[in-house]
């Protein structure tokens, strides 16, 4: 029974399901599914699924040169009072030579007693940690900004301040830059109060398919849409030809409070710089565990991916062609996918009396695939929620609609930062 497969057993129904999937593609494509649009839709997407399984099986992680560049690890804060101590901590715990490493806190007007506990943390540190108080809230990406030009480091280490990465984190992901081609690399994050209730559970899943599955397939063809602001890097020479572009984008006229890390990350694609994922550059986020929060977390996220998804496309197909099917099909497939659910669900059963089996079905072994990709490579126990996360992340894709419609709106609904 799938309760009790182990690693080895995973990833034979792993690739079982695969083949399911497989074969329900060729079927497809040999009845001329493309003469409907729900099965059009279940073609491509069926085959954008098998491509990341594929591209994810030949990613390698990046070799261990041993270089040692100057870092700056940049944590922006703004009411994080209760969580700044411990990232400052975290991030001067990092195995890394002292005389190449320095810290800069930015605390971005924060209205609580973040600046007190940051500069208490920092004085207790052997590091070299520099503290800077804005006088008021300026948003995240002024944050960011103030830290990388209080710093002449070469590589630039961007850390969320609930985040915290591991020791030997920092020393990984900077090797991935001895490939003189590579702007931007994004770490892997994990949950850490995942054990809190069903929706970080959730959310748990969703991180590590998202990192291990995902990120690895793109950065097979160098192409990382979005080097997470959890934990990622970025060289100082890729980052400053674009950061006054970065730090004051506009969109439709209204200026860009959000989507920081997507954004910075395709510019530096935009300017010809390949991105990268390290599977082995590892840190500890956590996630929101109450649904409002959630909601108008992944609101934010979604008006980002709109956003950057287009102005991604408008250069993609110069600066790194190779990432130009998946991302596109990525793309379209997104957008679609609220009508789609619509139509299958709603329409069809309620006008044609008709439920949709096949959409169904490939629904199903799409979700068990991540969730049986997700035991094969951990044992936390949390592999079933990688298939309930699919379908949930699905259920209220209807919020892209929402996102679209309020794409000018800059508020972050929970902060400013």
């Amino acid at each position: 029974m799938l309760l009790v497969l182990s690693r080895d057993g995973a990833t034979i129904a792993l690739l079982g399901v695969l083949t399911i999937l497989g074969w329900a593609l060729l079927e497809r494509l040999h009845r001329y599914s493309w003469r409907s649009m729900g099965g059009l839709y279940t073609l491509v997407v069926s085959g954008y699924v098998l491509s990341r399984f594929t591209l994810a099986a030949l990613y390698r992680t990046p070799e261990d040169t041993g270089i040692q560049p100057t870092v700056a690890i940049i944590v922006p804060a703004f009411n994080e009072g209760r969580a700044i101590v411990e990232t400052i901590e975290a991030c001067c715990g990092v195995q890394y030579p002292v005389d190449k490493l320095e810290i800069v806190c930015v605390n971005d007007g924060s209205s609580d007693d973040t600046w007190a506990r940051m500069v208490a943390a920092a004085s207790r540190s052997r590091r070299a940690v520099q503290c800077i108080d804005l006088p008021e809230n300026r948003g995240k990406r002024a944050a960011l900004a103030t830290g990388i030009r209080a710093t002449g480091a070469e590589i630039l280490v961007f850390v969320d301040s609930d985040s915290a990465p591991d020791p030997p984190a920092v020393g990984r992901i900077v090797q991935a830059f001895s490939d003189p081609r590579v702007g931007a690399v994004s770490g892997i994050t994990y949950v850490r109060n995942a054990g809190d209730n069903l929706l970080t559970r959730i959310q748990a899943a969703r991180y590590f398919i998202s990192y291990a599955l995902l990120k690895a397939a793109e950065s097979v063809v160098g192409a990382v849409t979005c080097c997470s602001g959890c934990f990622a890097a970025y060289r100082r020479d890729a980052v400053l030809p674009v950061l006054e572009a970065w730090e004051h984008q506009r969109f439709l006229g209204a200026a860009c409070t959000y989507g920081d890390d997507r954004s910075l990350t395709n510019q530096i694609l935009r300017t010809g710089w390949r991105t990268r994922y390290h599977a082995r550059a590892e840190s500890w986020t956590k996630v929101p565990d109450e649904y409002a929060t959630f909601f108008r977390q992944q609101l934010r996220w979604k008006k980002s991916w709109l956003r950057e998804g287009l102005l991604l496309m408008g250069h993609i197909w110069r600066t790194r062609p190779i990432a130009l099917p998946s991302i596109g099909i990525a793309a379209l497939t997104g957008l679609l996918s609220p009508l789609i659910l619509f139509w299958n669900f709603c329409w069809m059963p309620g006008h044609q009396g008709i439920f949709p089996v096949v959409y169904a079905m490939a629904l199903y072994l799409v979700a068990m695939a991540y969730s049986l990709y997700y035991r094969s490579a951990r044992k936390d126990g949390l592999w079933l929620y990688a298939c309930l996360g699919t379908l949930f992340y699905l259920a209220f894709s209807a919020q892209l609609l929402w996102a679209l419609a309020r794409v000018r709106d800059g508020s972050w609904g929970t902060r400013r930062v």
